[in-house]
């Protein structure tokens, strides 16, 4: 019984120290006003940031990467990696990285196009699309 409390207690103080450590993108500083934000965010799986660990916090959002962040705000990621082959737009291909994000977004009326068929996922979105899409 006297071992069980001792690993107990290790493991309690592992996962306290698990909980309590942030998650750190390289190019977000400690002192930043947006870390925990973006610690919670990325905690909870709604932002992963790019591939070489940076977060880019300067950069302007694309509409594609907005449909990913609303899709996962949703907690219907999985759901969405499945609408890859949609192709609801001309310019969204199933290869494309956000295919089936765009398209969940799409079919569930969260975004729109910009018609004639088209996305334009890479163009900035704009603030008067993110308050629609929210």
């Amino acid at each position: 019984m006297k071992n069980l409390k001792k690993v107990l207690a290790l493991v309690m103080a592992c996962a306290m120290l698990f909980t309590m450590s942030s998650f750190a993108f390289t190019d977000v500083a400690e002192d930043a006003s947006y870390l925990e934000a973006v610690t919670m965010l990325s905690k909870l799986g709604i932002i992963n940031g790019y591939e070489d660990g940076t977060f880019l916090p300067d950069n302007t959002i694309t509409r594609a990467e907005a449909a990913k962040v609303l899709v996962c705000a949703l907690n219907a990621a999985e759901q969405a990696e499945g609408m890859a082959e949609d192709n609801i737009f001309t310019d969204v291909p199933g290869s494309h990285w956000a295919a089936g994000y765009v398209n969940y977004a799409a079919n569930f009326g969260i975004i729109a196009g910009r018609g004639n068929g088209i996305f334009d996922p890479e163009a900035p979105v704009t603030y008067e699309e993110i308050v629609k899409m929210v």
